[in-house]
């Protein structure tokens, strides 16, 4: 059985933490009001949606490998608002299946990208309307960019980015900008901002050995989590539209996070993330935030809550 893979997790995380808060505190426990959600899983042969109202306090499930004709091999998952989207490689092609998780409605673009020479695909997110694809090229080169493209008629646009990358991780995409993380040929960790619409980089930033996490926190801005080493970091909040810093953190986290997008949501003061053992490899083990106001961590031990059950 693969790993249930969620959508709208920072949800379910909050209300996790608010049931975990009174039973450490020895209150009595309040009873959870859910709110409407949706939830993406899978079993080692069909991918379900479970959609859950809150009015009607019922939920549903979905065989999305029914509807969409998708099976558990796929490649990964990405998020646009409601629409979800698989992609699949299968005899030298990517498709993309799409699914509105709130109308239901579906759309496929079977064999939208041949694999070439010139060409290796690192990572593939989209838009509603558009596909985003971060490649090394041509031919076996570490040069890093970026193609748009357009699935319905195959047209595109190619842009460069960086030559002579190391190494490039998962993307972010929000509100049509590309938040994109790679480490550059010096060994410095940078996050480029890229404007879907016009094709160009508006800005990379440079964090020299600190590791970036990007977020889109509550209030649509863009977070950035640095990690230094030795459990120490910093949050940095940029304006979304402007990118002028609004305000700078530091804190101390025992706690390793990758590069690339950040695993958790930013929420009022608080950073919810998940909670990993990194050895000998990365285990999510359980939800876990950082309260700025109390600088304090707290992690859910899942373990103990097993044990407690049973």
């Amino acid at each position: 059985m693969r790993l249930i893979r969620f959508f709208y997790c920072c949800l379910f995380f909050s209300l996790i933490f608010s049931c975990s808060r009174e039973n450490a505190s020895g209150a009595e426990e309040e009873q959870v009001t859910l709110p409407d959600f949706r939830l993406i899983g899978e079993d080692a042969e069909n991918i379900f949606q479970y959609s859950y109202d809150a009015t009607e306090e019922i939920g549903a499930v979905v065989n999305l490998t029914q509807t969409l004709g998708l099976g558990s091999n796929y490649l990964t998952l990405r998020q646009v608002d409601a629409v979800v989207s698989f992609y699949r490689f299968s005899s030298g092609n990517f498709s993309l299946f799409q699914q509105n998780t709130l109308t239901g409605q579906s759309t496929t673009y079977p064999n939208f990208y041949a694999v070439s020479d010139e060409r290796s695909i690192t990572w593939g997110t989209n838009s509603e309307d558009q596909i985003f694809l971060g490649y090394y090229s041509p031919r076996g080169s570490r040069d890093f960019g970026v193609r748009i493209l357009d699935p319905s008629d195959g047209s595109f646009t190619d842009r460069s980015l960086e030559d002579g990358i190391q190494q490039a991780f998962e993307p972010l995409y929000y509100r049509q900008r590309l938040l994109i993380t790679f480490r550059a040929g010096n060994g410095n960790y940078k996050v480029a901002i890229f404007n879907t619409e016009s094709a160009e980089v508006i800005q990379i930033f440079d964090f020299g050995t600190g590791i970036p996490n990007v977020l889109i926190d509550d209030a649509g801005n863009i977070g950035i989590l640095i990690g230094f080493g030795d459990s120490e970091y910093v949050y940095r909040i940029l304006d979304f539209e402007t990118l002028e810093q609004i305000s700078e953190r530091n804190l101390t986290l025992n706690e390793f996070f990758p590069a690339g997008p950040f695993q958790g949501s930013f929420y009022g003061n608080t950073l919810y993330y998940i909670n990993s053992f990194a050895q000998p490899s990365a285990i999510p083990f359980g939800p876990a935030y950082y309260d700025f106001s109390e600088a304090e961590s707290f992690e859910l031990d899942i373990l103990g809550v097993v044990q407690q059950a049973e």
